[in-house]
C-alpha cells in the first residue's frame, strides 16, 4: 500500500517525484550523471552496485529495477557481481559506516586492481541510492510482481534518468 495520497498500487518512482517536484529534477539529473556518464565503471557495473546497496537498504523496488538494468547493460548480474566483488564489499562497508572496515575494503579493492576513480564511483552510487531508497521506502510504492513487458533495451535505458527529469519538469 502506498503512503502518499494520490499514489496508486502501480505507481513508480517517477510518480512520486512528480508529486513532489521541488528538488526532483535536480535529483534525477544528478542520478543521471552518476549512473550514465563515462567513468571507470560501466553502466551495468553501477546498476549492479545500485541493486546491491538497495538490497542493503531493504528496498525491493530498487533491487528489482537496478538488477534488471544491470542485466540489460552487462548480462547476468551474478557474473557482474563476481567481477566487481571487491567493490560490492566496499559498498557494504560504506553502508555499515565502520571506518576501519571501509579502509580495509578500500585497500582490498585497490589490491584487486580497481582505481581510485572506480572506488569513488561506488561512493557516489551508494550516496545517491541512500537518498533514492529513502524516497521509495517513504512512498510505499510496490515492487513489480513479474517481468517487465516490453523488456527494456540498452537504447531504452540510455540517459533514462535524464528522461525522467524531463518528465518531472513537464
Amino acid at each position: 500500500m502506498t503512503n502518499f495520497v494520490g499514489l496508486s498500487s502501480d505507481s513508480g518512482l517517477s510518480d512520486v517525484l512528480k508529486m513532489f517536484p521541488r528538488n526532483s529534477e535536480i535529483l534525477l539529473r544528478l542520478l543521471d550523471e552518476i549512473m550514465c556518464a563515462d567513468g571507470e565503471l560501466s553502466r551495468g557495473d553501477r546498476e549492479a552496485i545500485a541493486a546491491f546497496i538497495s538490497k542493503q537498504n531493504t528496498t525491493p523496488y530498487c533491487v528489482f529495477y537496478h538488477t534488471l538494468f544491470s542485466e540489460v547493460f552487462s548480462g547476468p548480474i551474478e557474473e557482474t557481481n563476481r567481477r566487481i566483488q571487491p567493490l560490492l564489499t566496499y559498498a557494504r562497508c560504506l553502508h555499515s559506516k565502520n571506518g576501519d572496515e571501509i579502509a580495509t575494503a578500500f585497500e582490498a579493492a585497490r589490491k584487486a586492481g580497481w582505481g581510485e576513480n572506480a572506488i569513488y564511483e561506488v561512493v557516489e552510487v551508494c550516496g545517491i541510492f541512500g537518498f533514492i531508497n529513502t524516497i521509495v521506502l517513504a512512498s510505499g510504492i510496490n515492487t513489480p510482481d513479474g517481468p517487465m513487458h516490453p523488456y527494456p533495451t540498452v537504447n531504452d535505458l540510455k540517459r533514462s534518468y535524464a528522461a525522467m527529469a524531463d518528465g518531472v519538469r513537464n
